[in-house]
């Protein structure tokens, strides 16, 4: 470009320039200060101080090339201006440089006006771009047809119109085939393009077969080494990945790594997003210690190459969050989860959809975690931007919907959680056929509160008709159809119907183990919830063998530990305490306690059942110094967790109170009886046996006093 562009050295003049020219509201001043090191520079940047031909010689006036490239530092607030400080350096140079030869490099482009076009495409200027190809078709002047059209094609691509896309693909690869010679090389970057309207319109199988024709004419045309080859590559890999062939999706990318590491410099975003690609491929395949030294690569490049708040380091933040999380690495995960959260909040308008996946990151995790308060905070806030800003996004809200409503759920207020679910389902009623999946799960969720409710025969009815939608959208073996009859079979518990629910139970164990591997975390739920009953059965050795068995996949599972691992631990320290084996049950006991203090930092009522637990023990070994030490840790963090008058309260002082007893201390015995005997009389009935106990204990003590 020509031209210059005009600076001062005085900076309280070009201040007031700054703050008092714009009367107008909706606009922002700003102000540029930029700093410039003489020796440093040397030739390569065009500017100049011309105070001395300046006709106002007072302004200090310098003039820089307008093709000078800057280095932005950072952005402040100062008074009613926006400060943008920014540098000028010799890798400013090299960038430009670098870039125009990389351009050049990858399009084979020769023409300034096709240049030109692309640029403004490359700057988001699509509609600008888009009228400037069709002009120049209109009046090509010696351009390239071909290319026009391409190029009209890209535009549409970006703003998402496929079809007219397509139409310009087609017409682009039809003149490059008519030429004489025929356009074979050419016709590969038209191939490429095609094949992504095919993938983005989740035909992935025809869109394979394009890149694969693109693939076969730049192996023949290029070098081995060509970034145009590392492309096909790239494509390839991102189809194979969706159709979740993942080791081939690995190779694919790893071979466009090898290729692009060696022509394009280390902080290269198609690197970084290449480590970011391997990273997600190893997740999906459990390696998440290896993923995470991808994501990790990917976030170095980078914070060192890119400005501070780019979209891609908040990408790449999140990612690691996925990869902890993963990990049950929960306060680890949502600190990276929180980073990309700020870094979003600071740089992007407070709709935009990063924001909105960053929220739905933390509120996940906050779920999984148990903090549902909180989980519950952030889930509003998301359903508040969906509803403010993208209303038309129904299925969106209604997901949300159904995500406040899981929280409601587990925080037992569930005529609230079935509001929500009722109004997910409304929608989905709207959009979709009355057999669709997503209907089965609002269905589903519903259902799971009516079971909460104890309305065992509409939780039954709502069950069943899942299970018929899902058995006529799914194939014989899809989880789906496993979790339905496994949660036919909770009911059926529920309801005393051990039998009934052992068969269903047994019915989703033997679907789980044809159509999922054998270390799948839902057969452990199934072999769990077999052991439960099998223990309600009284039936020890059989319920003990389940949940071992349940435990093994549990453990391979989560090899940090997991809550889940520790309720099977309880279960099995259950079973022995049953059969008298008190000193294993001890161990499992105390293995469950380490898990959740790890898992619970701040406390939990999990962590109180444990506790009891192991000081149930002890007192069945007449151990009372040590089994009240427990009980009272129970007490405590029932207190923090539970409500004054909450019967396992109740519990915890009865059974204080017993320990003090049978040391013989009547006095201590007897105020620890009275006070969960007032919490009894508000919530057991009068022939409850807990009651019953207590009131007899009090009055043998009060007759020895």
């Amino acid at each position: 470009m020509n031209g210059y562009l005009s600076t001062s050295r005085r900076r309280p003049q070009t201040h007031d320039i700054a703050t008092k020219l714009v009367k107008r509201t909706d606009v922002v001043s700003v102000l540029f200060q930029i700093e410039v090191h003489i020796k440093q520079i040397g030739n390569s940047v065009n500017f100049a101080d011309i105070t001395q031909f300046s006709e106002y010689p007072n302004g200090k006036e310098v003039l820089f090339d307008l093709n000078t490239c800057f280095k932005i530092e950072s952005i402040e607030q100062d008074g009613s201006i926006e400060l943008i400080r920014m540098k000028l350096s010799n890798p400013g140079e090299m960038i430009t440089k670098d870039y125009i030869e990389l351009t050049l490099r990858e399009t084979e482009e020769k023409s300034v006006a096709i240049v030109f076009g692309r640029l403004m495409c490359n700057l988001g200027q699509y509609d600008k771009s888009q009228h400037y190809f069709e002009q120049l078709r209109k009046d090509p002047n010696g351009e390239n047809l071909a290319w026009i059209e391409f190029n009209i094609g890209r535009v549409l691509c970006y703003k998402g119109e496929w079809k007219e896309a397509r139409d310009h693909f087609d017409c682009a690869y039809d003149r490059m085939v008519a030429n004489k010679p025929v356009r074979v090389k050419d016709s590969t970057r038209v191939l490429d393009k095609i094949g992504l309207i095919l993938e983005n319109q989740g035909k992935y199988d025809e869109a394979l077969g394009y890149y694969k024709q693109a693939l076969d004419i730049k192996e023949k045309c290029y070098l081995p080494g060509s970034v145009s080859i590392a492309a096909s590559f790239n494509h390839i890999g991102n189809i194979l990945s969706s159709q979740k062939k993942y080791n081939e999706a690995l190779d694919f990318y790893k071979r466009a790594l090898d290729i692009e590491g060696k022509c394009f410099s280390s902080g290269h975003v198609n690197i970084a997003a290449n480590h970011n690609k391997i990273g997600i491929i190893l997740r999906g395949q459990g390696r998440y210690d290896e993923a995470l030294k991808y994501y990790q690569r990917a976030l170095e490049m980078q914070e060192e190459h890119y400005p501070s708040g780019h979209a891609d380091i908040a990408h790449s933040l999140s990612n690691i969050g996925h990869i902890l999380f993963d990990q049950a690495k929960y306060d680890e995960a949502l600190d990276y989860y929180q980073r990309a959260l700020k870094m979003r909040e600071k740089y992007y308008p407070s709709c935009d959809i990063a924001i909105v996946q960053s929220l739905n990151n933390i509120g996940g995790l906050l779920f999984e975690h148990e903090k549902y308060d909180e989980a519950l905070d952030y889930y509003k806030r998301l359903l508040k931007i969906q509803e403010d800003y993208y209303s038309s996004d129904e299925l969106d809200i209604a997901q949300s919907f159904n995500k406040l409503g899981k929280i409601l759920y587990h925080q037992q207020r569930y005529d609230t959680a079935l509001h929500y679910h009722q109004r997910a389902l409304k929608i989905q009623v709207k959009h979709y056929s009355s057999d669709h999946v997503d209907i089965a799960t609002s269905l589903n969720n519903i259902a799971a509160i009516f079971s909460h409710q104890e309305k065992y025969d509409e939780a039954l009815d709502y069950y069943q008709q899942v299970l018929k939608m899902r058995e006529k959208c799914y194939p014989s073996g899809h989880a789906d159809i496993g979790q339905s009859l496994y949660n036919i079979g909770t009911v059926l518990e529920h309801q005393e119907k051990y039998n009934e629910a052992l068969d269903y139970y047994r019915q989703a164990l033997q679907l789980q183990g044809k159509h999922q591997p054998s270390d799948h975390i839902e057969i452990a739920r199934s072999l769990n919830s077999i052991g439960l009953i099998l223990e309600k059965q009284v039936k020890y050795d059989e319920a003990l063998d389940y949940y071992q068995r349940s435990l093994k996949i549990q453990e391979e599972s989560y090899p940090f530990g997991h809550v889940y691992v520790a309720r099977n631990l309880t279960s099995i320290g259950d079973i022995l305490y049953h059969q008298r084996n008190y000193d294993d049950a001890l161990d499992y006991y105390q293995r469950s306690l380490k898990i959740q203090e790890e898992y619970y930092r701040s406390g939990h009522v999990e962590i109180a059942k444990s506790l009891y637990s192991i000081g149930t023990i002890f007192y069945d070994q007449e151990k009372y110094d040590e089994a009240l030490d427990y009980f009272q840790r129970a007490l405590k963090m029932r207190e923090k967790y539970c409500s004054s008058d909450h019967v396992n309260i109740g519990e915890s002082l009865n059974i204080i109170g017993i320990c003090y007893e049978k040391q013989n201390k009547t006095k201590i015995a007897l105020d620890y009886y009275h006070r969960p005997m007032t919490i009894f009389m508000k919530f057991l009935p009068p022939d409850h046996p807990s009651r019953i106990r207590i009131e007899e204990r009090i009055h043998r003590l009060t007759k020895k006093k």
